[in-house]
């Protein structure tokens, strides 16, 4: 497993982490929701571990940022006096919440036991928008009555297509979820493979092309 740690506590981060090591568990340690924000663009992490208190953007503000390009299982990290305020963490997207001080032993027991879970969701995952329907780990699209093959890049951009709670997803963000690269001046690929997929998706029945680029922002799927 590899997993995000992020609080401002340096010395509970470090010692966290060796823990962490000896149980096969690979942790990558910040103390900002911004650079947090930059690392789940560039790695596909197994969990989060997210503390409520950080300077800045607290966990609370933070979680729907996360929830916009990623589905990926978070654990709030909270003091026993903001147990009631979980509630709004759970309404917002967390998974879990252990409260501090807690045993390191019972947290890897709850990484393994929602690691287990959000695999076995995804073998079961099926996506569906309007007439599309989206098996991403049997590389397939249904529209309408036609079934058509896909690439695992087209896969993917078609998730987070589907999945995006905005009106678009910006092309910085399709580069490092999808592409796993930062986007440059003159890369035109991730046009050709949003055109590739344009024409094996097909027109929409009364809307034109289904997925439309918004100048100077990104892609979107019609609606």
């Amino acid at each position: 497993m590899k997993v995000l740690l992020v609080d401002d506590d340096e010395d509970f981060l470090s010692g966290l982490s060796i823990f962490l090591y000896k149980h096969d568990i690979e942790s990558v340690l910040t103390n900002r929701t911004a650079e947090a924000e930059k690392l789940l663009k560039k790695t596909d992490f197994d969990a989060i571990l997210l503390d409520v208190m950080l300077p800045g953007c607290n966990g609370f503000e933070f979680l729907p940022t996360i929830r916009k390009t990623s589905d990926v299982p978070v654990i709030m990290l909270t003091a026993l006096n903001e147990e009631e305020e979980m509630i709004n963490g759970l309404d917002l997207g967390a998974d879990d919440y252990i409260t501090k001080p807690f045993s390191p032993k019972e947290l890897v027991a709850r990484l393994r036991a929602l690691h287990r879970r959000h695999n076995v969701d995804k073998l079961q995952i099926k996506t569906s928008h309007e007439d599309i329907e989206l098996f991403p780990n049997e590389l397939l699209v249904r529209v309408g009555e036609a079934q058509v093959e896909l690439t695992s890049v087209e896969s993917q951009l078609l998730q987070l297509l589907v999945t995006s709670s905005n009106n678009y997803v910006s092309r910085d963000v399709l580069y490092y979820r999808v592409l796993k690269r930062e986007m440059t001046p003159f890369d035109r690929s991730l046009d050709v493979h949003m055109s590739n997929l344009r024409k094996k998706l097909g027109p929409h029945p009364s809307k034109g092309a289904r997925i439309k680029a918004i100048r100077g922002l990104g892609y979107t799927l019609i609606k």
